[in-house]
C-alpha cells in the first residue's frame, strides 16, 4: 500500500471520527491496520481512539503493536508513555518519551511530558530544562510557559515564577475584554485610579488580597472586584478600598469608572512579591463580623465543655484533581478519638455529609456555598483548623487562624503553600503536614493527630 492509499484511509477515517461516528472510524482503522501491518498509523489513530474512550489498556496494545511494527514510531512512543503516566508507572513513562524525544527531539508535547514526569519526582531543574527546550522550538506555547510557573516558585525562584505568571491572563480573554485602561506595569500608583480585576478562585482571591494593604498604602484610589461571596469580608477588611462583584455584565463601577490602570489580582505579586523577605509578617489580613464570631464561639463553647475547639474540612472540590488533595473521611477516624478537641464540621457541598459522627459537630446556620461571611466568623469562633488544600485553609489563614494542612506529597500540590518553609510566606499561622508517599494520608492524619495536644 502506497503512502498516498495510507493518506487517503486516514483521511476518510477522521472525517467518519469527526462525524462521531466512532464504530465506523474504528472499523477503517482496523482495515488499514489489516491492509498496512508494518505500517504504524492504522494502530496509532486506533489507539487514540480507545485512548479517548477511556479504553486505556486497549489503547496500550494498540501503541505496541504500532512499536513492534514501526519502531522509529515517535508517536506512539508517546501516546504509549501518556497511557503509562495514566497507569501510575512514571518509570517506563519517562522512557517511552525519551525514546520518542530520540527519534523527534522537536516532538514538543513529549517534552511537556517528560516535563511532568520529573515534576512529580521531585526532580524540578530536569523538569524546567524539558520545558525550556520545547519553548525554544514553540516559543508562543503558554502552556510550557505557565507549566514552569509552579517548579520556579517552589525553588524559591519568585521573580522569574511571577514573570511567567502574569501570562496566565491570556487563558482568560474575555474576563477584561471590557476594560479600555492600560495594564499595570509596576509603574508609581499614587493617586491613581487603580482597578484590581476578578480572576481564578476563592482561594488566589483570598491570598492575592494579602497585597491590597499595601497597595492602598502606596496612595492608590483602589478598586477591588471579587467574587460576590467576598464583598462583604473584603469590604469590612479594606476599608480604604472600593469592593464590587465580579458579574456578568460588570459591575457598572468597573465599566463606566475611568480607571488609570488596571490588574488581575495576582499581578500585584510581580512587584510587591519578587523575593521572601518582601512578604510582611501578618496575624491576619482578612476581618470575620466580631458579632457573628462571639456569638457562634459562645454557642459552640456550651456543647464543648471546655475542649478545645477545632474545624476540619478533609474534601476538595476542585474540578481538576480535587480527589488528590482529599482526605478519604474513614482515616480520619482517630482524630475523633481524642477527648480533648470538640470537633467542628467546615467542610462544605456535598461532602459536608460523608462524616457522620457524633464526635463532629454540623452547624446547620452556616453554609459557604451561599455565606462565605458566616463562614469566615465561624472559623474565627475556633481555636484552630485542620484542613486540605482549599478554600478552608486560605479563609483561616488570611485570618490568622492556626492552620494545620494536609498536603499532597507532589502531585497536583499548588505552589502556594511551600511546605519546606517555615513560616508560609502566605500565611504565617499555617503548618504544613506532607504525605511520605503521594496518595498516602496515614502518616499525615497521625502527625496531625500527635500535634493537637500542642496546637
Amino acid at each position: 500500500m502506497t503512502t498516498d492509499d495510507v493518506e487517503d484511509i486516514l483521511q476518510r477515517a477522521r472525517s467518519v471520527h469527526s462525524a462521531g461516528d466512532l464504530a465506523g472510524a474504528a472499523a477503517i482503522y482496523e482495515q488499514l491496520i489489516a491492509a498496512a501491518p508494518a505500517r504504524p498509523e492504522g494502530y496509532v489513530n486506533l489507539g487514540r481512539l480507545k485512548q479517548d474512550q477511556d479504553d486505556l489498556d486497549g489503547a496500550a496494545a494498540l501503541y505496541r503493536q504500532a512499536i513492534a511494527a514501526a519502531p522509529d514510531s515517535a508517536l506512539a512512543h508517546l501516546n504509549l508513555g501518556v497511557i503509562l503516566v495514566r497507569h501510575g508507572d512514571e518509570s517506563a513513562a519517562a522512557a517511552a518519551f525519551k525514546q520518542a524525544l530520540q527519534l523527534d527531539p522537536a516532538l514538543a508535547p513529549a517534552h511537556f511530558n517528560l516535563a511532568g514526569v520529573y515534576q512529580r519526582e521531585g526532580r524540578l531543574n530536569e523538569a524546567l530544562s524539558q520545558l525550556d527546550a520545547l519553548l525554544t522550538d514553540n516559543p508562543g506555547d503558554l502552556s510550557a510557559v505557565l507549566a514552569k510557573v509552579p517548579m520556579l516558585f517552589d525553588l524559591g525562584r519568585l521573580g522569574e515564577a511571577w514573570d511567567h505568571y502574569v501570562h496566565r491572563r491570556a487563558l482568560f480573554p474575555d474576563t477584561n475584554a471590557a476594560l479600555s485602561a492600560p495594564l499595570w506595569q509596576g509603574e508609581n500608583i499614587s493617586n491613581k485610579k487603580i482597578l484590581l480585576s476578578y480572576e481564578q478562585g476563592l482561594g488566589e482571591q483570598i491570598m492575592f488580597a494579602s497585597m491590597v494593604p499595601e497597595i492602598i498604602a502606596e496612595g492608590a484610589d483602589l478598586t477591588l472586584e471579587c467574587e460576590p461571596r467576598l464583598v462583604s469580608m473584603f469590604a469590612r477588611s479594606f476599608p480604604g478600598a472600593a469592593v464590587v462583584p465580579w458579574q456578568k455584565p460588570r459591575h457598572p463601577v468597573v465599566t463606566e469608572s475611568s480607571f488609570d490602570m488596571y490588574a488581575p489580582m495576582g499581578n500585584a505579586g510581580a512587584w510587591l512579591r519578587r523575593g521572601f523577605d518582601m512578604f510582611p509578617r501578618h496575624d491576619g489580613y482578612l476581618r470575620a463580623d466580631p458579632g457573628k464570631a462571639q456569638a457562634l464561639r459562645a454557642k459552640y463553647q456550651k456543647t464543648a465543655n471546655g475542649k478545645k475547639l477545632a474545624g476540619l474540612s478533609w474534601h476538595s472540590s476542585a474540578e481538576q484533581f480535587g480527589s488528590e488533595k482529599s482526605v478519604p473521611p474513614v482515616l480520619l477516624a482517630p482524630l475523633f478519638e481524642r477527648a480533648d478537641v470538640f470537633w467542628v464540621n467546615l467542610q462544605h457541598g456535598a461532602a459536608a455529609g460523608d462524616i457522620a459522627s457524633d464526635a463532629l459537630l454540623r452547624d446547620p446556620d452556616i453554609d459557604a456555598l451561599v455565606d462565605m461571611d458566616g463562614f469566615a466568623a465561624q472559623i474565627a469562633a475556633l481555636d484552630l483548623v485542620v484542613s486540605v488544600s482549599n478554600t478552608t485553609a486560605h479563609v483561616a489563614g488570611a485570618l490568622g487562624k492556626p492552620v494545620q494542612i494536609m498536603l499532597p506529597k507532589v502531585k497536583n500540590r499548588h505552589w502556594y503553600w511551600f511546605p519546606d518553609r517555615a513560616p508560609n510566606p502566605w500565611y504565617p499561622s499555617l503548618r504544613p503536614y506532607v504525605q511520605s508517599v503521594d496518595g498516602e494520608w496515614r502518616d499525615v492524619v497521625a502527625a496531625v493527630n500527635e500535634d493537637l495536644a500542642t496546637a
